[in-house]
């Protein structure tokens, strides 16, 4: 007796539409391989776009030496811990030479193996071919973006804490502007290939994943920190941000392909073969 196949044994196995919801968006994370590519998007942030908040977080000392360091101050860290950190941080730039300026182009350019990486992710789960070359402008629209979009919750903490507003209000502020980061970065890396439709229920999910667990970091985080710098140091507090940024790209990673499996549902495909036929049409929707 020749076996069904895997899908049909699935399908038969859960009768409820949220069954099947579940069972394919649990098969898709298992063919995603998320451990691997979570680890590697971690490991790329921390070598491309931690850099550059470093320098952000040293101009923004020049501008104003007496402000606090930007991650101890967001991280709630203790004494001695923001103190290391503040050690690993480069002092304030006095003035802005030439070389300075390359150097920080160069590395925004650098900066683009995260979305070279965090492209290669959602081509894997929306089934999109690979964009050419000439194309390459868009990884570094994502990267300002996802800088801009860190910028703007740093300052959205600011502002929402200053007027004593409730942090309900907070975590719907934060969770709208990841949402919104997510949903443009993720359209620009994979070349606009899928419609902004298609992705917005995996960015709504990206958004709401990202605020909970940068408000669940924001208690355990300094914890954790403080325990590793006391042990190794600097390189344990490396070690820890890369753990954390592990926990964010599984966070992003599974909202992605369980917003996927969402827009799949919503148009009647969540069980089309293998993806391919969901995929070329989500591809020919465009923005419609």
């Amino acid at each position: 007796m020749a076996q069904l196949p895997v899908n049909r044994l699935m399908r038969a196995s859960v009768r409820s539409g949220a069954g099947r919801l579940v069972v394919r968006a649990l098969r898709d994370i298992r063919d995603l391989e998320l451990f691997d590519r979570a680890m590697t998007l971690a490991a790329q942030a921390f070598t491309s776009i931690l850099p550059i908040l470093i320098v952000a977080a040293s101009l923004r000392e020049s501008l104003n030496p007496e402000a606090d360091s930007m991650f101890a101050e967001n991280l709630s860290l203790d004494d001695h811990t923001a103190e290391l950190l503040q050690q690993s941080i480069p002092q304030e730039i006095e003035g802005v030479t030439f070389t300075q300026i390359v150097g920080v182009l160069l590395l925004l350019i650098a900066a683009t193996a995260f979305a070279r990486a965090l492209e290669r992710c959602f081509r894997r789960i929306w089934k999109t071919p690979k964009a050419p070359i000439r194309f390459a402008w868009r990884w570094v629209a994502a990267i300002v973006a996802i800088v801009i979009g860190f910028v703007l919750v740093v300052v959205t903490r600011y502002v929402v804490r200053g007027t004593g507003a409730m942090p309900v209000l907070e975590f719907i502020i934060e969770s709208a502007i990841w949402c919104g980061l997510w949903w443009f970065a993720s359209w620009i890396v994979i070349n606009r290939t899928v419609s902004l439709r298609a992705l917005l229920p995996g960015s709504v999910l990206a958004g709401l994943g990202f605020a909970v667990a940068t408000t669940l970091g924001r208690a355990y985080l300094p914890r954790v920190l403080a325990s590793s710098a006391d042990q190794f140091g600097v390189l344990g507090l490396a070690f820890s941000y890369i753990g954390w940024l592990f926990v964010l790209m599984a966070v992003l990673l599974a909202a992605v392909t369980i917003g996927r499996v969402i827009h799949l549902a919503s148009v009647g495909r969540l069980w089309s073969r293998s993806g391919a036929t969901a995929a070329a049409h989500v591809t020919t929707s465009g923005l419609h």
